[in-house]
């Protein structure tokens, strides 16, 4: 298991230098050869659609870099004041990771209006950023306690509120500098496809979860931002298990989580890599 350090806007691991290439074996086969980073993710619906947990760990073993290995504490809707009501946080993340050992990183995702109550949903108001800001702070305090390093999950705007992205970017970025935390620019290159390439659809019907190709999107930004390196030349088609609230998974029978064109999966590799290699805007 690798050891991390947390800095502003991104998360520096030790050991980066990795010499091992891909051989005829499976990726699952190589992946157990090479470093591993341990990486658990606290939230609700936006890490379980399209199961992004596994996701990001099959983007990792298809790569020749280090393998991500996840795990999660999600339930749909959950605000991170209310994960911390329930009391369950410091039980959750005193759990080992795979090797018996602490988790390398825990990312951080708040409910996608910062907190607002579902009943405000159609108002398309944001939460309170200063109730949001203590949230992630009694969190991190939390995470630090049991050797991890925080990592925030920066949500994109719901779809039909896509003015709302520059205020998240700002809460989320203020969040990571309070806290000492990186922050992974999901909504930013949300919002940049968008502009972009309006062909490739990151919504689910309900306008406000991720689509396959949402989640994937967020999957290499994650990657770049946990490893430093490019998720260039990753798998297009990633099988996982699929899961429901409260993130629970529904069968042991792996499916195809996302299948993607490779221009289309090239093109979103290279934004999240594009992205992650600068800081999110300050203003």
């Amino acid at each position: 298991m690798t050891v991390v350090t947390c800095r502003p806007n991104r998360v520096a691991f030790a050991a980066l230098c990795f010499s091992l290439f891909f051989s005829p074996q499976s990726a699952r086969a190589q992946a157990m050869e090479r470093d591993t980073v341990d990486v658990f993710f606290l939230g609700n619906s936006y890490v379980y659609y399209n199961n992004l947990a596994d996701q990001l760990a099959r983007i990792s073993e298809s790569l020749p870099g280090p393998v991500l290995r996840t795990s999660h504490h999600l339930h749909g809707g959950y605000s991170l004041r209310r994960h911390l009501e329930d009391g369950h946080l410091p039980s959750v993340l005193e759990a080992s990771g795979p090797d018996g050992e602490n988790w390398d990183v825990v990312i951080v995702q708040e409910q996608s209006r910062l907190g607002v109550p579902y009943a405000d949903e159609e108002a398309g108001v944001l939460g309170d950023p200063t109730s949001f800001l203590q949230s992630v702070a009694e969190v991190g305090d939390i995470v630090s306690e049991n050797g991890a390093a925080m990592l925030l999950y920066m949500t994109w705007a719901k779809e039909a509120f896509p003015d709302q992205t520059a205020a998240l970017a700002r809460a989320y970025t203020e969040a990571g500098v309070q806290n000492d935390a990186a922050v992974a620019p999901v909504g930013l290159a949300w919002d940049h496809v968008r502009s972009e390439r309006p062909d490739i659809l990151l919504f689910h019907p309900d306008g406000s979860h991720p689509s396959p190709a949402g989640t994937y999107l967020a999957a290499c930004i994650f990657y770049a931002e946990l490893t430093g390196q490019p998720p260039l030349g990753a798998s297009v088609e990633l099988y996982g298990f699929e899961m429901q609230t409260p993130g629970v998974i529904v069968s042991d029978d792996p499916i195809p989580l996302v299948r993607l064109d490779p221009e289309m999966a090239t093109y979103i590799q290279d934004v999240a890599w594009q992205l992650t290699r600068r800081s999110p805007p300050q203003g």
